[in-house]
């Protein structure tokens, strides 16, 4: 490079730190898993696991201008930032790709904001949506499956139900004076917290 001794020509080494830095957090939440709690949503169900890892900081942002400052508590954007503001700036100022160092660390900065942010929304957003899915107690009432394991009044057995596409099973019991057999049919009545309160379907 042509213009070495420059102050600005010593950001290759910044960039090439960025750029090692922010793969090695990559490839760290890629191979050795998610440990992070916080962060855009906070609580994230298991399909929507990888939105909610790696972000620490402060709850989500309502509003737009709310969501670009958030974002910078997320480690998944620095995670991103550092890695393509590391290879941005690599590409265009250590492969001589643009004539003034100035432009390609404009053009980094940019290149890892954008990244950063973009990278936070889409996960905000798969967050939001495994959410708005997520089956609450008023989908229960109403459904019916069959008993796994049986259990008489006031005990506790167990009942396979179908909701949204997805088989789940319950705890369940019953207020009638005749128990369940495994294999029957249960209507579901009611939900305590996470038990099923069911009935026998009228006819039955």
């Amino acid at each position: 490079m042509a213009y070495c001794s420059t102050p600005l020509a010593m950001l290759i080494y910044l960039y090439l730190f960025a750029f090692g830095l922010g793969g090695v957090l990559l490839l760290g939440s890629i191979f050795i898993g998610d440990k992070d709690t916080g962060g855009d949503a906070g609580h994230d169900g298991d399909a929507s696991s990888q939105a909610q890892h790696f972000d620490h900081g402060v709850g989500e942002g309502h509003g737009g201008v709310a969501g670009l400052f958030t974002a910078f508590f997320s480690l998944r954007f620095w995670m991103f930032f550092l890695a393509f503001f590391g290879l941005t700036g690599l590409v265009l100022d250590g492969l001589d790709l643009v004539d003034s160092p100035a432009f390609a660390l404009v053009a980094a900065l940019a290149m890892g904001l954008l990244t950063g942010q973009g990278t936070v929304a889409v996960f905000r957003n798969l967050s939001h949506s495994e959410t708005s899915t997520a089956a609450s107690a008023a989908d229960y009432i109403g459904r019916s499956g069959r008993v796994l394991v049986g259990f008489a009044a006031g005990d506790l057995g167990k009942v396979r139900l179908t909701l949204k596409g997805t088989t789940v099973d319950v705890l369940a019991t019953t207020e009638e004076e005749r128990g369940f057999a495994s294999g029957e049919e249960a209507l579901v009545i009611a939900m305590n917290d996470t038990t099923a309160v069911v009935a026998r379907a009228p006819g039955i």
